[in-house]
């Protein structure tokens, strides 16, 4: 990850939807910027899988984004082709439920719950070939250890060399995207056994009180962007939120082809952290630093400086 600077860390981002993702990446590595980008398709992710090898202050998440499961882009080969890439995927997103507007029917209910079940029980397959953790884990040299110790992570340590053996599932950081749909999402969780076995990231929470107190209870973390802090509701909510639950996020860019330059990535977050630091009536520079070590704690192996 990221030395030497002020970082910023966006925990969700899409890449991919860039014209130039190597470059993207590298310009926001010189600004102080690092993260999780998303994909949307496993195809997406298979393609960028390559481009991002080198961009060591991002990480690149494995996705099957339920718009593109609602309507039919996501196809049973593409499901096929994710379910065979997440036991070896130590990032899954963006992934979840989304019964909003034309996506409130019964069948596109059915078939967006069915692949969720499913995109759950893959993660907890185990994988046959290490080669890729490996590369991770020895790729990684910069964070400190003890970040874990600053937050909600330490009862659920990520991936080490240490604990992945041929029978064990690797353990993985998810990127949720729940609207309309944050109690049946939370459930599905539950029902999978994800909430006790992996990390679980709620993009842009939008659900009920209630659904936002089930999910603190059970250990969820929550990134929050500008477009979250627009609304009452989100503004109440990030400040309801723990400080070693948040996260930042900007979801940018918001379609495919638009380019993300940096100094505007930069100022999206730094809007997103002043909003956060206002709402809980803390030091934005000491904010900062604490959701630094809650996202690098997150992304980076356990057993990274060993």
């Amino acid at each position: 990850m990221l030395t030497g600077m002020e970082t910023l860390y966006d925990m969700h981002c899409h890449l991919g939807f860039t014209p130039d993702p190597a470059r993207t990446a590298a310009e926001a590595a010189a600004r102080g910027i690092g993260g999780l980008s998303c994909t949307v398709t496993p195809a997406e992710y298979e393609a960028l899988t390559p481009q991002l090898a080198t961009a060591s202050s991002m990480r690149l998440a494995l996705g099957a984004h339920p718009w593109w499961i609602a309507d039919g882009r996501i196809d049973e080969a593409q499901l096929t082709t994710f379910c065979a890439l997440a036991p070896g995927a130590r990032f899954i997103g963006e992934i979840g439920l989304d019964f909003a507007g034309a996506r409130d029917t019964g069948e596109s209910r059915a078939r967006q719950l069915a692949a969720f079940e499913r995109i759950l029980a893959a993660c907890d397959e185990v994988a046959t070939d290490l080669t890729a953790l490996y590369a991770f884990v020895a790729s990684d040299e910069t964070t400190p250890s003890t970040a874990l110790a600053t937050t909600a992570a330490g009862n659920r340590t990520a991936a080490s060399k240490a604990t992945v053996s041929a029978n064990t599932p690797l353990p993985k950081l998810l990127s949720i995207h729940a609207v309309n749909a944050a109690g049946d999402v939370l459930d599905a969780l539950q029902a999978a056994g994800t909430l006790v076995r992996h990390q679980v990231i709620f993009h842009w929470f939008s659900g009920s009180s209630d659904d936002l107190q089930r999910a603190l209870r059970a250990g969820c973390f929550f990134s929050v962007g500008p477009r979250m802090l627009a609304s009452r509701r989100g503004r109440e909510y990030a400040r309801q939120i723990p400080f070693d639950r948040l996260l930042l996020e900007t979801d940018m860019p918001a379609r495919a082809g638009e380019p993300l330059p940096a100094e505007i990535w930069e100022a999206e977050l730094r809007n997103a952290l002043a909003g956060i630091a206002q709402l809980k009536d803390v030091d934005p520079t000491t904010l900062a630093q604490r959701l630094a070590a809650t996202s690098e704690a997150l992304l980076t192996p356990a057993d990274s400086t060993s």
